[in-house]
Order: structure tokens, then C-alpha cells, then sequence
């Protein structure tokens, strides 16, 4: 298993800002993650980007495949109405995004590792490979589906979404910062956790807050298990409900 230290120390050093990303909305969601998943009505993100480098059998390619299929994977695994319910979260795009970047923070962790390398004196550094840019290929994907569910939504003012561009930006890498360095402390974590899906309510069942942290650390103890050839070229991703 990754020495989880090791990875918050590395991730801390080699966060990157991610820009373009959509509306966290207050909005409701209006069922849209039920109707519209990421397989769209007419293609999936994956088929569009198929056709765009028109199966080009590169290295770089396949990558970038590996990376839509694994965004793909969460919304194909995760009842989004278990989290709704089970924690006593609103149903709201702003809901269904923090369960979703969590998603996707989980696979970038374990990406992130891949890069992991040991020096002669047994000493581990990061180095920049193929776990970087799946990573990035993920991040893409999400704000690909993020843009989609924001054209759907009735009403959605372009100029309104425009202007909370940037707050939504610095939530996102806000809340990255935060469960990296709760990777090697529960208590670091779990205030995470209940900032960013509670808000730092008082009135948040503690319970609640506990049930998001086994799940990260069960789910993590998962992925760690996927060998790198797994990762790289078929991954099949072991999601756990919320309610295991």
C-alpha cells in the first residue's frame, strides 16, 4: 500500500490551478445528473473525443481515453440519491459537484502516486509522467460534464455563471488543498469534509461527517491495490456506495 504521507506531502507541492470550471450554482439541480448523465443524449464525451483524433494509436491518446473513461466510471457507479439522502445533503448541482470533485480528488490521488519515484538513496520525489496527465484528462472531463449540466439548466444566465467562474475556481482548489492534507490525519479530513459539503454548519450530524471519512479511507486502501499496468491501460474502478 502508498505511503499516504508521502502522497499528501507530494500533492501539497505539486498542486496545479485548474480555471475552467463552471457555476457550483445555488440553483437546484432539477434531476439533471438523473436524465443527463455523462453519456449525453447523442455521445458520450469519450465517442466525441474518439472521433476528434480519429483513433490516432498513440501513447498520449490512449491516455486521454483512460482519463474520460475513468470521470465516465463515477457517474456509472455512484447513487447520487444515497448521498442525498444518507448524509441529509440538499439536492443541488452545488451537492452533486462536491460529490463528484470528491470522486475525482480520489482518482487524482491515485494517479498522482504513479509519478512517485525512489532516488538512489531511497528518497521519493515527484516526477511529472503518465499519472500527471491522466490526472489532467480527468480534471478535463469534469469540467466538460460541468459546462453541459450548466446549458441545461432553465434559466441559467450566461453572464451570472460567468461571474461565479472564479468563485467556483477557488472553491474547487480550496477544497483539493484541504483533503490532500487531510490524507495523513482524520481530523484534518474530516474538517474538510464538513466544510466543504456542510459548510461548517453547526447543526451537521457528526455522524455524517464520519461516514465520508471511512469511505475515503476504504476507497483509497481500493485503488492502491490497482497495479500500474491496471491504471494505465484497463482501468476498472471498484467504487464503494456511501452505504457499505
Amino acid at each position: 500500500m502508498l505511503n499516504s504521507r508521502v502522497i499528501a506531502q507530494v500533492l501539497l507541492q505539486q498542486r496545479h490551478k485548474i480555471r475552467n470550471i463552471c457555476n457550483p450554482g445555488i440553483i437546484k439541480c432539477n434531476k439533471i445528473y438523473r436524465e443527463h448523465s455523462t453519456v449525453a443524449a447523442e455521445d458520450s464525451y469519450v465517442k466525441k473525443f474518439m472521433k476528434a483524433v480519429g483513433w490516432m494509436d498513440q501513447d498520449r491518446t490512449r491516455l486521454k481515453l483512460t482519463g474520460y473513461f475513468l470521470y465516465e466510471s463515477i457517474h456509472a457507479n455512484i447513487v447520487y440519491e444515497e448521498w442525498f439522502e444518507k448524509l441529509e445533503l440538499p439536492d443541488t448541482l452545488a451537492s452533486w459537484f462536491s460529490i463528484t470533485e470528491l470522486h475525482v480528488w480520489l482518482l487524482m490521488v491515485r494517479y498522482m502516486a504513479e509519478d512517485i519515484a525512489h532516488t538512489a538513496k531511497e528518497k521519493k520525489t515527484y516526477v511529472k509522467g503518465d499519472g500527471h496527465f491522466v490526472r489532467n484528462c480527468i480534471v478535463e472531463a469534469l469540467w466538460a460534464d460541468v459546462s453541459s449540466r450548466i446549458k441545461l439548466l432553465e434559466g441559467a444566465n450566461p453572464s451570472i455563471a460567468k461571474k461565479q467562474v472564479s468563485e467556483l475556481s477557488e472553491q474547487f482548489q480550496a477544497a483539493l488543498v484541504a483533503y490532500d492534507e487531510g490524507l495523513s490525519d482524520d481530523k484534518i479530513l474530516a474538517a474538510a469534509i464538513w466544510r466543504r459539503f456542510y459548510s461548517l454548519s453547526e447543526n451537521t450530524d457528526v455522524e455524517n461527517v464520519e461516514k465520508i471519512v471511512s469511505f475515503i479511507r476504504r476507497q483509497i486502501l481500493i485503488l492502491d491495490k490497482i497495479s500500474s499496468e491496471e491504471l494505465k491501460w484497463k482501468p476498472e474502478i471498484p467504487w464503494l456506495k456511501i452505504t457499505d
